[in-house]
């Protein structure tokens, strides 16, 4: 066990800074008022429950790791058979907050990460460093943002082999090395979809969105593929048509050019997709819109 380690007054400067780190056996652990800063616990083998009062119940076992903000109530209770240790790391400073929910890890639940065993070696590094007083507060900061990082990276979804019973998330199966690559698949594809709506109107290519997933482009568009049964540029291209469609509803008066425009693709080359994908050109729908506000105005009038 690594006994509770505490380190010096931070700088005012920093705005994230270790504040503790240490190990314990599994026991009950009960904290009415709260932690004064973040805390970060990572279970190395055994399982138990933590409870926050007004939020819920979970069920942690190894190789997961959750975070609690500062000042919540919660209690962890171990379960009868089981042996193991508990580590935890206490994050302070006015960027913590930002920084881990940024990073997607303050969502109120336990969760696994791949390559459990490495994050466990760096956080008794992390100790013994400090033991021997040789970090400062300011290279400790720099280590701990990292380590937020390299934990964000190599988060599996939590949601992977559970069922939610109630307020509490009962372990259904293992999550098996495929359901690992699965996951991260689905991750990957989720990621390219949202920049697609964020960026429909930018000159964005589908080797940037790869790029900015961490997948190749054929890999990609297999998952594209396998998912809605196109690839990833045929995804692009019918979201940048309906986006237009939609704007021409909304812009009955526009002309072809400002629609194209809109989502960022070239004239001529928008009205050859938009009359695949629509059966008709944007021309003859905006002709279309413009008689139909006409019949309208004139009822209206």
């Amino acid at each position: 066990m690594l006994a509770f380690r505490l380190t010096g007054l931070p700088d005012s400067r920093l705005p994230l800074y270790l504040y503790c780190v240490g190990t314990q056996e599994e026991k009950v652990l009960h904290r009415p008022d709260g932690f004064p800063v973040y805390q970060l616990f990572l279970s190395g083998g055994g399982e138990g429950q933590f409870r926050l009062p007004g939020k819920g119940t979970w069920t942690m076992g190894a190789g997961q790791v959750f975070i609690v903000e500062p000042g919540i109530a919660h209690e962890y209770v171990p379960h009868s058979k089981s042996k193991g240790e508990l580590g935890y790391i206490g994050i302070g400073g006015a960027s913590a907050g930002s920084v881990l929910q940024s990073a997607g890890l303050l969502q109120n639940e336990p969760c696994p990460i791949s390559g459990f065993d490495i994050f466990w070696s760096r956080m008794t590094n992390l100790w013994h460093v400090l033991d021997q007083g040789a970090t400062e507060m300011w290279n400790t900061s720099t280590l701990i943002y990292q380590l937020i990082l390299d934990i964000a990276q190599s988060k599996i979804p939590s949601d992977v082999g559970r069922v939610g019973i109630g307020s509490s998330m009962v372990q259904e199966e293992p999550v098996t090395r495929s359901n690992r690559e699965s996951d991260t698949g689905k991750d990957a594809l989720i990621r390219a979809v949202a920049l697609m709506h964020t960026h429909y109107q930018d000159d964005l290519l589908l080797k940037h969105i790869a790029d900015a997933v961490g997948y190749s482009v054929q890999h990609l568009n297999r998952l594209f593929h396998h998912h809605y049964g196109v690839t990833g540029h045929q995804y692009m291209q019918r979201l940048r048509l309906q986006k237009a469609s939609e704007w021409l509803d909304k812009h009955p008066r526009a002309s072809v050019r400002e629609a194209a425009e809109t989502v960022g693709m070239e004239v001529n080359y928008f009205i050859r997709m938009f009359k695949r994908e629509f059966g008709e050109t944007p021309g003859k729908g905006i002709k279309h819109r413009n008689q139909l506000q006409m019949e309208k105005d004139l009822t209206s009038s």
